[in-house]
Parts: C-alpha cells; sequence; structure tokens
C-alpha cells in the first residue's frame, strides 16, 4: 500500500524548491558582500594582525 502511494508522488517539484532557495541564499551572498563597506572590509583584515589586542 506504502509503495502504491508513492509512485505517484512526484519528486520534481522538491529539487526546483531546492534550486529556488539556492539561488537566492546565494544572491544574498553576493550582494551582501558587493555592497560591505571599506572600513569595515579594513576593520576586518586587521584582526588577524592585532595578536590579542583590542581595537580602539
Amino acid at each position: 500500500m506504502i509503495k502504491q502511494l508513492t509512485s505517484f508522488l512526484n519528486y520534481a517539484i522538491f529539487a526546483e524548491i531546492a534550486l529556488v532557495i539556492f539561488a537566492a541564499v546565494f544572491l544574498t551572498v553576493v550582494i551582501r558582500t558587493l555592497l560591505i563597506r571599506d572600513d569595515i572590509t579594513n576593520e576586518q583584515a586587521k584582526i588577524v594582525l592585532q595578536d590579542g589586542q583590542e581595537n580602539n
């Protein structure tokens, strides 16, 4: 009975939904990366060089 029930299901919609979710997240990350301010990126780049010192 379960085999008959699952044979009628169409799983293609789940692949399309997953693709749309992936594309939305990917575009969000790309847009956020492109719109980040230079002072923030410079501050984050200096974190490695601080060697435990606080940034004031």
